[in-house]
């Protein structure tokens, strides 16, 4: 049967220095991978290294600056230390040690020293009045602190080797979301690039078909006017003769070739070569271009502006605050007062909802705004319409134009929103105009805690919405 492991050999282990091979002199943890050393030990390693500093014993590229003070180790090697002055160890090795001083056995322990003693040195003045215990009595003492110090380390460890998997995990599952987003953007682009291909081919095509129409337009009317210009010219060689022939021959048949000369002079315009329908063709094209450019820039600043996220700074608007309501004068606050203001009634203000608007509009972009709700029991977040009605009841939702994200009733709305693990301090509310998307996550861990269905905002301005009730509180960060 395999002998027990004595969890001072255990202890004495866990309290060496793996690089000095001595009991560790202010030890310290290295957060990445949870192994300890001397503070001096690791430093002068890592100063004789060349390259990223990386952990001296599973070689793990770690940051200088994770490294902090063990102080539970600390305790451990100091009570170590303590039992090394029991005479070792193993219970046998205590056997046979005497006092230098008095040559009898070492079978007592001073407490108040911390060192063996035999019983000569026990009557002696020098340890009149301390506590002394039987040697073994003090070795159980210690072993039990010990192995409960030992049971804590340990703990420790398994605690950091967690975090080193949880980290792990977490990592991994990150670069499968990024990995995810990068197909679904490759995808994206590839589309439009296949779209505006699509397109230029399409457009070229029809420039082509004019040019074809051109071409045949011309050669039709060149063949026509080629037909006109022979009989015009065979008509003038054929005067030209007659003026040449003598007054008998002449007058001949005089009366019909002038009448079939005068004809000729006397044609009508030949028709249009090219038809107005030809030219509005040409036209159209000649138009589509600053079309295209005017897009194009509009499409790069609206590229260049989206793919920007906008981090808000959002302020309360007054005009449209409940008259229940109480705004902080940065307008960056607001509560639920209890008695109604006397407030204008303007058409902007809502009369019966506990709902204020923010200040800032938007139309096209990504943006962003953070909101603290502290402990609030009663508090929504959102977006608007700013068509969204304001007098009288409406709901807190999409259909009247308001997608929010709150608390009341002890749960969470919209209903189908997962219950948070943790109760969200500070909501941040995300808006992408040309996704039409409206998500909300917990500010502080960046964890998503809803995102409505894709909705069409058809180009309307959309404004940050706020509901308190009783007493709660809201502040803009």
């Amino acid at each position: 049967m395999a002998a027990t492991r004595d969890p001072v050999r255990d202890l004495c282990e866990e309290a060496t220095c793996p690089i000095c091979l001595e009991y560790f002199r202010d030890p310290v943890i290295i957060h990445e991978c949870g192994h300890n050393f001397c503070r001096s030990c690791l430093i002068q390693c890592w100063e004789k290294s060349e390259g990223e500093a990386s952990c001296p014993q599973c070689r793990e590229t770690v940051e200088q600056s994770s490294i902090r003070r063990n102080q539970q180790l600390a305790n451990v090697v100091e009570i170590a230390k303590k039992f090394s002055h029991l005479g070792g160890r193993e219970e046998g090795e205590g056997k046979g040690r005497v006092c230098e001083k008095h040559q009898e056995p070492l079978k007592l322990f001073c407490k108040e020293d911390q060192s063996p003693i035999c019983v000569v040195c026990d009557r002696s003045k020098e340890h009149k009045g301390h506590e002394v215990v039987p040697l073994e009595e003090a070795s159980q003492e210690y072993k039990d602190q010990i192995s409960s110090c030992l049971d804590n380390v340990k703990k420790e460890r398994e605690k950091i080797l967690k975090f080193k998997a949880d980290t792990e995990k977490e990592s991994q599952d990150l670069l499968k979301q990024t990995g995810a987003e990068r197909e679904k953007m490759v995808a994206e682009f590839r589309r439009l690039r296949q779209f505006l291909e699509e397109e230029e081919k399409r457009i070229l095509a029809q420039m082509a078909e004019v040019e074809k129409e051109i071409a045949a337009k011309r050669e039709e009317h060149l063949a026509r006017l080629s037909r006109e210009l022979s009989s015009l010219e065979g008509l003038i060689r054929e005067m030209e003769e007659k003026l040449q022939e003598p007054a008998s021959e002449l007058l001949q048949d005089i009366g019909s070739f002038l009448q079939r000369s005068q004809e000729k002079e006397n044609l009508e315009d030949p028709p249009v070569a090219f038809p107005p329908d030809v030219k509005w063709k040409i036209w159209d094209f000649s138009d589509i271009n600053p079309f295209l450019e005017g897009l194009m820039n509009k499409f790069r600043d609206t590229v260049e502006y989206g793919l920007q996220l906008q981090k808000e700074n959002v302020t309360l608007d007054p005009d449209t605050a409940n008259p229940y309501l109480i705004l902080s004068e940065d307008r960056k606050r607001v509560r639920r007062g209890d008695v109604y203001q006397d407030l204008p009634d303007n058409p902007e203000r809502f009369d019966t909802y506990f709902y204020v608007l923010g200040f800032e509009g938007f139309t096209s972009g990504r943006h962003f705004w953070e909101v603290t709700v502290g402990r609030e029991e009663r508090w929504g977040v959102g977006v608007a319409r700013k068509s969204v009605k304001r007098k009288g009841g409406s709901s807190f939702g999409p259909t009247d134009g308001i997608w929010g994200f709150g608390k009341w009733d002890g749960g969470y709305v919209p209903r189908k929103a997962p219950v948070p693990n943790e109760e969200p301090k500070r909501i941040r509310v995300a808006l992408n105009c040309e996704g039409g998307r409206v998500s909300f996550y917990d500010a502080d861990t960046a964890v998503l805690l809803y995102t409505f269905p894709a909705a069409s905002f058809s180009g309307e301005t959309l404004q940050p919405l706020f509901y308190v009730r009783k007493n709660e509180n809201l502040r803009l960060s």
